[in-house]
């Protein structure tokens, strides 16, 4: 026990010893206004409460100084709620022990605006000429600011004025008139710099500087009018006054203007060009000018907006605004109702310029007047306030029973303020036949009132506060009338059946009987049936007239007459035939006809009845059609399609005849003529062609046969247009070249001719690939024999078949082309065999089309117009056999001097071709 004694202090001791500040305040700088912080920190924080005292005073928090953690922060440093002392406390609240750390302070930097004060004199009143002024800086500031004065925007400098920086004051020692100004100062120090906010004018008066005494005003006058500016300056001795138009002297201006000797300016009958800017100038014997302005303008006002109107519902907020008119001097505004201004409180007032209901009520409609008025004069604008009301029924639409044929009407009449509108629908839709008539109360009238006119019908109602809607069924009642009525004159034919229709309709099913007009009874064959007279053998006797009567109980009977007529009806006996006549001939067309009575007879062409003339005429006894023949121009107009109308007084039939003439040549097998040269024409070019295809392919063979190693030499001179054949060299004539035997005899000559062709493969640059030949690929490349030539562009094909007979046709038409030197065939440029693929270089020129190469030969043979078409179809149709195979003859074969000459090659590239035929003769 005495040993546990011992020890707890010792405990405690290490304990109290182990508690001490890691962080303690400090004395520091800070600006007003700006944040800060005092830190305060133990080495052991568990279980430590913090506390601050300012001044001796415990620290609350606030929004402005808070505790965080054991630091005090400062959002916004105040110099006098912040200045003094401040200490840290913390205690354990295991022990109760509380620990403090030294006092420290802030030294707060701040700089406070303020106003520039007269110093001496105490007032102004009391400033004199050539007396000495005190101007005091009323800025402060920690640490002491330094100042600086300014006049008028213009730094004072020391030499030339009293400048004290500690009092912050300017003296100026014998003030004079020229000193006048605005003086304002500055301050700056560590918080920053700022200027005064109330600045002070010095205004020494002299007494030779004028003085304004009266200011002239602004005017606004009517036109016409006096103007009167008043301007009255005071100086010694007085100064003299002088006004200004605009900058120019009024003096030089029109006999309006009047100067008064007090200064004042009188203006008589304004106008337009009198308004504007005027200057009043005062001038003393020292000193600047002193001025005075003043405006004059013509008073004016606009005229308002037209009447408008208003409709607004019950129990809601309204308000209009009225819209004030341009004018000088600004127009005056306001509402009246009833003569009485609108108030300014109330349900309705008037709240600026805007007139307001709240909340509306029925009373309120009425007329509502907006004054504007100004000098110029008074302008107003109407509006008219309807409050509207829900329409209610006076008379609601009821179903309805209509009389056809007659005007029927549907009420719908309602009443409501303002007036509604009333809309009428049938069947949902809204009416549109013109038919109906809709009256201003709401009644709609059906003029002529229909049998579908039955529908439903519905009327609507309204204003802005509501609508009304009613619906009602018309129901049609139907008149007793014929469905439809029969024909007065009807005709029935002799010996055969007939029957004469009557049919009625009414609001109970009539009953229909027919009745002899002369009172006469109806023989017994005849039997009446359903409204039908039937006649089963209509005779002379059966023609007169018949009445057809419709009956019922509710609408008694209607009538209709009918007069029946029985004839034999029209027949032809002859009819006209179609012909075809020469022109020159005189025709004649035989139509004859049977009736009773006997028929009239009239030609028709193209609708359009015929007339005798001098190229035709008819022959009534024969009802006959003659075409005469004495005149060529007339009778080229007959061609065509005639019609024989036959009219007999009850009926009437047509016939149609075609009628033509020969072609205009004097024979009439000339078109017969014309076909068979063209067809004879085609058939001869045809075995032409094949004549020649044949003889050309036997005279191939045979020198295949017969050629030997002598003919090479022979041949290639024909190719290269050496030997004469018939006056012309044998390249003139396009025909194929057979290769097939220039092979074994000449090898050594061939081995020396390609050394002297070869042609280094680095020098060939490859553009593009063209297409596929029989050898391999056909490409497009550049070629440069030495470095001072320029490329050229070259054809180049390429041997990648593997077949031998392929590569021996490879070989045999570089050896062609190593000998051939025509102007018109290409040239072999080159071989490369330094490694496979061989290479075969050619010429290359743009492709030629087989239109190109066709010859225009004017025939001196007159020809007709269809055989010289059919020759060009032939051509045209041979150009698209060519131009459709999608290969490249060898050789083919270009007149000399063309323009487009092609490379000759025996490869198949396949350009993609159409058969347009490019020779305008060609395409005529």
């Amino acid at each position: 026990m005495p040993v546990l004694c011992f020890l707890l202090p010792i405990v405690i001791l290490v304990q109290a010893a182990s508690f001490s500040f890691t962080k303690e305040p400090k004395s520091q700088d800070a600006l007003h206004g700006r944040s800060a912080m005092l830190r305060c920190e133990v080495n052991d924080p568990q279980g430590v409460i913090y506390s601050w005292k300012h001044n001796g005073e415990k620290v609350t928090d606030s929004e402005r100084r808070f505790l965080e953690g054991g630091n005090l922060k400062f959002t916004a440093i105040d110099r006098t709620l912040d200045s003094g002392n401040f200490q840290c406390f913390a205690s354990k609240n295991s022990t109760g022990e509380e620990y403090h750390t030294g006092e420290t302070s802030f030294n707060i930097k701040w700089l406070e605006s303020g106003m520039v004060s007269l110093k001496s004199p105490e007032s102004e009143a009391e400033i004199q000429s050539s007396s000495q002024v005190v101007l005091q800086c009323n800025i402060d500031g920690h640490p002491r600011p330094t100042n600086r004065w300014h006049k008028d925007g213009a730094l004072l400098s020391e030499k030339s004025y009293k400048i004290n920086n500690k009092d912050r004051t300017l003296t100026l020692p014998n003030a004079s008139p020229d000193d006048n100004g605005v003086y304002y100062c500055c301050v700056k120090n560590a918080a920053g710099h700022a200027c005064s906010n109330d600045n002070f004018t010095l205004n020494i008066i002299d007494k030779s500087f004028p003085q304004p005494v009266v200011k002239p005003d602004d005017l606004v006058v009517m036109r016409n009018e006096e103007a009167l500016f008043h301007c009255q300056f005071t100086a010694e001795p007085l100064p003299t006054v002088e006004w200004y138009h605009e900058n120019e002297p009024v003096a030089n201006k029109s006999r309006y203007y009047t100067l008064i000797h007090n200064g004042s300016l009188l203006i008589t009958q304004v106008k337009q060009r009198n308004t504007g800017l005027y200057k009043c100038v005062a001038q003393g014997p020292c000193g600047p000018p002193v001025s005075l302005e003043a405006s004059l303008r013509i008073a004016e006002i606009e005229e308002m907006m037209p009447k408008q109107s208003r409709v607004f519902t019950a129990d809601s907020l309204e308000r209009v605004t009225c819209r004030a008119p341009h004018g000088h001097p600004e127009p005056e505004v306001w509402w009246e109702y009833a003569g009485q201004r609108v108030p300014a409180e109330g349900r309705v007032r008037q709240d600026g310029l805007d007139l307001i209901f709240w909340p509306t009520r029925g009373e309120d409609s009425g007329t509502y007047t907006c004054f504007a008025q100004n000098k110029a004069g008074q302008r107003k604008q109407e509006l008219t306030v309807t409050v509207a009301t829900k329409p209610e029924w006076i008379q609601k639409p009821a179903d309805s029973q209509l009389e056809e044929g007659r005007a029927g009407y549907l009420h719908c009449h309602t009443r409501a303020t303002p007036e509604p509108e009333v809309t009428w629908y049938r069947n949902m839709q809204p009416i549109s036949d013109v038919r109906f008539k809709l009256f201003s109360n709401g009644t709609l009238c059906i003029n002529n009132v229909e049998v579908y006119d039955g529908h439903l019908y519905s009327c609507e109602s309204k204003t802005e506060a509501g609508k009304l809607n009613a619906q009602a069924r018309v129901y049609v009642l139907e008149r007793l009338k014929f469905t439809p009525t029969p024909q007065a004159y009807q005709c029935l034919e002799l010996n055969k059946e007939g029957h004469l229709q009557c049919s009625a309709k009414g609001r109970q099913t009539p009953t229909i009987r027919w009745l002899r007009t002369d009172g006469s009874d109806i023989p017994a064959w005849v039997e009446q049936k359903g409204g039908t007279l039937h006649f089963s053998t209509v005779t002379w006797a059966d023609a007169g007239n018949y009445t057809c009567l419709a009956s019922n109980s509710q609408q008694g009977e209607i009538r209709a007459v009918v007069q029946l007529t029985v004839a034999v009806y029209v027949a032809f006996k002859l009819k006209p035939e179609n012909m075809t006549v020469y022109q020159g001939h005189t025709t004649v067309l035989h139509c004859q006809a049977t009736g009773d009575p006997l028929p009239f007879i009239q030609w028709k062409k193209k609708d359009k009845f015929l007339e005798a003339d001098k190229t035709c005429h008819l022959i009534p006894l024969r009802r006959l059609f003659k075409l005469g023949a004495e005149k060529s121009d007339a009778l080229s107009k007959n061609p065509g399609v005639y019609c024989v109308h036959f009219v007999c007084l009850w009926s009437s039939t047509e016939k149609p005849v075609q009628h033509s003439l020969a072609d205009d040549e004097k024979t009439p097998y000339k078109m017969i003529q014309t076909i068979g040269l063209s067809v004879g024409a085609a058939v001869a070019y045809i075995i032409i062609v094949l004549g020649l295809m044949f003889y050309c392919k036997q005279r191939r063979n045979a020198k295949r046969v017969h050629k030997g190693q002598d003919g090479d030499e022979q041949e290639l001179e024909c190719l290269n247009g050496d030997v004469q054949q018939n006056g012309h060299t044998t390249a003139e004539i396009q025909e194929e070249v057979a290769l097939t035997n220039m092979a074994a005899s000449g090898i050594n000559k061939r081995h020396s001719s390609h050394d002297k062709l070869h042609f280094p493969r680095n020098n060939l640059h490859t553009i593009t690939t063209l297409g596929k030949g029989e050898f391999g690929e056909v490409l497009l490349a550049k070629a440069k024999a030495t470095e001072d030539e320029e490329e050229t562009v070259v054809l180049v094909k390429s041997l990648q078949a593997r077949d031998e007979q392929m590569q021996l046709d490879f070989r045999r038409e570089c050896d062609m082309f190593a000998k051939l030197s025509h102007a018109n065939l290409a040239r072999l440029m080159g071989i490369c065999r330094e490694v496979e693929p061989h290479y075969m270089i050619m010429e290359y020129t743009d492709m030629v089309t087989s239109a190109h190469c066709i010859i225009y030969v004017c025939v001196s043979i007159c020809l007709s117009v269809s055989v010289r078409l059919s020759f060009y179809l032939s051509v045209c149709l041979s150009i698209c056999l060519q131009r459709s195979r999608r290969r490249w003859r060898s050789p083919t074969w270009q007149p000399a001097g063309s323009t487009n000459a092609t490379a000759v090659t025996t490869s198949s590239t396949s350009p993609e071709t159409t058969c347009t035929p490019s020779p305008p003769w060609v395409q005529q």
